[in-house]
């Protein structure tokens, strides 16, 4: 009986262990999840990306996608805000697009980046046959991002891919 109530404190230990509140995550990972925006042109101020009940919002300052090859760089936390959200149920473009907010599904967390560094490589994609630009493709991309959720823990990520977000011409 000893051994069971040792074996019984051993389990419960490990089971109970602190977690010493610095908790780092190598990546977050969307991956094969498209950007989407509302307006699906280049007056988009914020984009955002979902997969099942969890989404990427990401806000922009007015301007900053254009439809002419350039590279633009900014700050997560002053000129742009990135934002982790968890939710109770899935969500679909209907959520994010709507004129009022939805009451389900309902947010259970959200957590704010609060730094990184965001670049969007804006290339144009050529139609070979016809010589023309067909669309812009905005690739972003945030190196050393963090999120802190409620409890102060870190989530880092060397090099986030948010994802290439397309524009007609």
């Amino acid at each position: 009986m000893r051994k069971y109530v040792y074996l019984f404190g051993i389990v419960s230990s490990l089971i109970f262990a602190c977690n010493d509140g610095d908790l780092e995550v190598e990546t977050i990972s969307f991956e094969n999840n498209e950007v989407l925006s509302c307006t699906a042109d280049t007056t988009a101020t914020f984009l955002f990306k979902y997969n099942g009940k969890q989404a990427m919002i990401l806000e922009l300052p007015q301007g900053v996608l254009k439809n002419s090859e350039n590279n633009t760089k900014g700050k997560v936390a002053s000129n742009y805000k990135l934002y982790y959200r968890s939710f109770s149920e899935n969500v679909s473009t209907n959520y994010f697009c709507a004129n009022y907010p939805p009451a389900n599904p309902l947010v259970q967390s959200q957590f704010e980046a609060t730094g990184g560094s965001i670049t969007i490589d804006t290339k144009p994609i050529v139609n070979t046959m016809t010589n023309q630009v067909e669309r812009y493709d905005h690739q972003i991309t945030i190196s050393d991002l963090v999120i802190l959720n409620a409890e102060g823990n870190k989530v880092v990520d060397s090099e986030f891919i948010f994802g290439v977000y397309q524009t007609r011409k």
